[in-house]
């Protein structure tokens, strides 16, 4: 008889488990989280409020927070690249040109630079951040995401 209740709560656990796991691998369409490949169509950013120079941050995986004036910020990849600025930072500074570059998936020791930036936050909860060596950029925005992956 002890064997039967043993092997039920075998059953019972590993029940659980399965539907843990299964839950944290459903689809981001049923109000879950941001897989680390997704593209994401979160509109077209209005005109630049605010520029700031010297912005520590350092998006080395693509999931970390920037935290600027106390709001939180969540980096994300656009789907609507075609719609976005193509020089985010040029309505401040003519001359600077931004190439957004691809997510790494691992953290890498910054190099000179690549830690402090300019952010350039849009109408629409939008914003914009740029390395001050130029090799970093992401958009960002104020929609809470949950990242489902981690470095």
């Amino acid at each position: 008889m002890a064997r039967k209740q043993v092997a039920a709560v075998v059953a019972v656990i590993a029940a659980l488990v399965l539907g843990t796991l299964l839950t944290a691998c459903a689809s981001p369409e049923t109000g879950g989280g941001v897989e680390y490949d997704e593209t994401l169509d979160l509109g077209v950013p209005g005109d630049a409020l605010q520029l700031e120079t010297g912005v520590l941050y350092y998006p080395a995986c693509g999931n970390e927070v920037l935290t600027w004036d106390g709001a939180p910020w969540y980096p994300y990849r656009p789907a609507n690249v075609d719609e976005l600025p193509a020089d985010p930072i040029g309505a401040f500074h003519a001359a600077a040109m931004a190439e957004p570059v691809a997510f790494v998936p691992a953290v890498v020791a910054p190099g000179p630079g690549d830690d402090r930036g300019t952010l350039v936050i849009f109408e629409g909860a939008l914003a914009y951040w740029e390395s001050d060596s130029g090799d970093l950029s992401t958009w960002l925005t104020r929609t809470e995401l949950e990242n489902w992956w981690a470095c």
